[in-house]
């Protein structure tokens, strides 16, 4: 196997340990809202504070990256999301709760932004879509092997247990990480005559705040989805088990169109047609799935055709930026993504709270997916300009 292929492995894995901690909160919600005492609000709030520090921490830690090495500091990251963990399993009260998702959530920002920097330097042209596709396929099979692991151990172990695994499962892609990642050569990663801001030039900036939008969106609609589709499910009469393994159905599903996605994406003609017809048929099929008919098909027909535009929202930074400005280019990237994706969680919630049901949350999700079909056309538009 080619190394850079094994590079991919190595961060995919890693990468999958955010996905499981993101969905824990979600997978125990019952346990740990009455230990807790937290409401749907609070709840959505305690999802959603995980990507907060996205807001203030991507951009630095794209330069970081850039100046102390995109290793050590995804490593910093995976050591700050075990710290997290562990410190949720002990939280107390609701404060302690949401600075130890604030803890974890930071160490996440650092490897979301170096993890995607790293895959560009190593990859090139249409196989970065499909390598970005590999790399964007870790955050649903976290979050699915969390729908499977975390709700069943938290009835058998404690919620405190459950918590507690996300913390080994960091510390495990920390050890992967330091064991088998290594940059690209020299002629693959050209060395940077500038590391700041000032790296980018005001073409850059302009595409990179049009090319985060699709990316906000879709990763705001997806979120929502698995977070409150658990809590759907069992206002419908389905137990937690059985919730959190329908929602699961519909996470791996995706995790297989995500990646068929990058090889239809590598081989089509025009890739953008094919992400607006699959957006299209996903908010389709949130829709119908919200009225609670024929609830398995819709899953599974949104599972195949969600994940398809994965890989090409996230490559859209790489079609534009130069080598030397991709650590603070993507910074930049994702601290758009963060500032939407921190928020849209919580309102979910109060959502929610203001309904009376996770129905609601539903059409804000597919309302959330549908807005990715006019901010690519935007994005196109912004680079034909340019």
């Amino acid at each position: 196997m080619p190394q850079r292929w094994k590079i991919l492995a190595v961060l995919t894995f890693a990468r999958a340990s955010m996905g499981y901690q993101f969905q824990s909160i979600a997978a125990v919600t019952p346990f740990i809202s009455a230990d807790l005492a937290l409401d749907k609000a609070q709840l959505g709030w305690l999802i959603g504070i995980y990507l907060l520090p996205g807001v203030a921490i991507a951009l630095p830690g794209g330069l970081l990256g850039a100046r102390y090495g995109d290793k050590r500091v995804a490593l910093l990251g995976l050591a700050l999301m075990a710290v997290g963990g562990l410190w949720l399993a002990l939280a107390g009260s609701a404060l302690e709760a949401n600075a130890a998702r604030i803890v974890g959530g930071t160490g996440a920002v650092l490897l979301n932004v170096l993890f995607t920097k790293m895959v560009a330097d190593w990859f090139e042209g249409r196989e970065r879509v499909l390598a970005m596709s590999g790399l964007v396929n870790a955050w649903p099979i976290g979050i699915g092997i969390a729908l499977f692991a975390v709700g069943p151990l938290g009835e058998a172990a404690g919620w405190q247990v459950a918590i507690a695994s996300t913390a080994a499962f960091a510390a495990c892609g920390f050890a992967a990480v330091l064991a088998w990642y290594r940059p690209p050569a020299a002629p693959t990663q050209p060395a940077a005559t500038s590391v700041g801001l000032g790296a980018l030039t005001a073409r850059e900036w302009r595409l990179l705040c049009v090319a985060s939008l699709p990316w906000l969106v879709y990763n705001a609609a997806y979120q929502i989805l698995v977070s409150f589709l658990p809590s759907f499910f069992l206002e419908n009469g389905l137990s937690i088990a059985g919730s959190g393994a329908v929602t699961a159905l519909n996470t791996l599903l995706i995790v297989v169109s995500v990646q068929a996605g990058g090889i239809i994406l590598k081989r089509a003609t025009r890739p953008d047609l094919v992400c607006h017809a699959a957006i299209l048929g996903w908010c389709a099929t949130v829709l119908l799935l919200s009225g609670a008919s024929h609830p398995l098909l819709w899953i599974v027909l949104g599972g195949l055709i969600a994940g398809l535009p994965a890989g090409a929202f996230v490559s859209l930074p790489a079609e534009f930026l130069r080598p030397e400005t991709r650590a603070a280019g993507m910074g930049v990237f994702y601290t758009i993504y963060y500032l939407g994706c921190a928020f849209l969680p919580g309102a979910a919630g109060l959502l929610y709270d203001a309904s009376g049901s996770a129905r609601a949350t539903l059409w804000m999700a597919a309302l959330l997916a549908f807005a990715c079909v006019p901010t690519l056309i935007l994005f196109r538009w912004a680079l034909r300009r340019a």
